[in-house]
Parts: C-alpha cells; sequence; structure tokens
C-alpha cells in the first residue's frame, strides 16, 4: 500500500482572514513546512451532492458559503488552479 502524506486542516472562522491570531500565523506557514506537492485534494461538508464528486475544473471559483461576515471577506478570491480537462482523475468513477 502506497501512504500518501495527509494533514486535516479546520478552516475555523472565515474572520482569521483579516486579523493577525495564532491559527493564521500557522496556516500561512504550513506550506513552508510541508514538502512539495503535484495535487491538494480538499473535501468539504458544505457541498452536497447525490454521489461522492470531485471538481475537476480548471479555473474554479471562490466559493463564499458564509454569511453576516465583514465585506472585505466577500472580495477576497483564491485563484487556486483546478486540474482541468485532462487529469487522469476527471474520468467517471464512483467513489466507494
Amino acid at each position: 500500500m502506497v501512504r500518501i502524506p495527509s494533514v486535516f486542516v479546520s478552516h475555523g472562522s472565515p474572520g482569521m482572514l483579516l486579523g493577525e491570531s495564532p491559527v493564521r500565523a500557522f496556516l500561512q506557514g504550513l506550506g513552508d513546512a510541508l514538502p512539495p506537492v503535484r495535487a491538494v485534494l480538499c473535501v468539504s461538508a458544505h457541498w452536497e451532492t447525490k454521489v461522492a464528486t470531485l471538481a475537476t475544473t480548471q479555473n474554479p471559483e471562490t466559493i463564499h458559503n458564509f454569511y453576516g461576515f465583514p465585506d472585505a471577506l466577500y472580495r477576497v478570491r483564491y485563484p487556486a488552479p483546478g486540474v482541468g480537462e485532462q487529469s487522469p482523475w476527471n474520468r467517471k468513477r464512483r467513489i466507494a
């Protein structure tokens, strides 16, 4: 069995983007503390589908699924690259 490094990161409060905190400092340094990666799989309970689904778009949009926070949070964009059409993940698979 191949072991894949993994890390669990709770998203916490969206407001941590706006001010300094120990959690924000930790997350800012996390990327430098980990080895280089080719891909990140993010699992969310905030997305509902009838079957387990992988999003494979080339340029996924930032989704703001929270309400009642300062306007500055709704202006935040995270332009993370997606996997695109050529990805080996972009095949119809049922995840058991």
